[in-house]
């Protein structure tokens, strides 16, 4: 068992961001897949959810491709965001760029992007780095749901 926070964008906050974003193009298709389950290896194995890796093939990118956005720098991804009607998924840094504050500006670039009157986001309570990330950045929690994976 494992607790997911919801978060909504409560506190509007004026921050810009001047990165651009590009739709997920099928050429990152494998450095994709290999920097989201080195961003949520170490989670999953925590919370003991399986499978630790989560993309394993090319199904996963069926159903998502128009929905991720990825910034990349030359040919190398940076980072990406995922949008669900209202809800901001799956923002993720490449480990080498982490700490560097792209987190905070892939973050503002979805906010700018996602024009929608009510905004949430869910993450585990595990991930203290995105918790602190969201608040600084106006989202609050709004509900606490238990995950039983066992």
């Amino acid at each position: 068992m494992f607790l997911v926070y919801e978060m909504e964008y409560l506190h509007p906050v004026n921050d810009k961001t001047s990165i651009q974003m590009i739709p997920f193009s099928s050429k990152y298709q494998e450095e994709y897949k290999r920097i989201y389950n080195k961003c949520y290896h170490e989670m999953r194995q925590a919370l003991k959810i399986e499978p630790v890796d989560y993309i394993q093939d090319d199904s996963f990118f069926e159903s998502c491709m128009d929905k991720v956005f990825l910034f990349v720098s030359g040919e190398e991804i940076i980072g990406s965001v995922a949008f669900k009607d209202n809800e901001i998924d799956d923002l993720i840094v490449n480990a080498k760029y982490q700490s560097q504050g792209y987190g905070k500006q892939i973050l503002l670039w979805a906010l700018e992007n996602i024009k929608k009157e009510k905004i949430i986001l869910h993450v585990a309570e595990w991930n203290k780095k995105a918790i602190e990330l969201y608040r600084k950045n106006g989202f609050e929690i709004i509900n606490t749901i238990k995950i039983d994976n066992e």
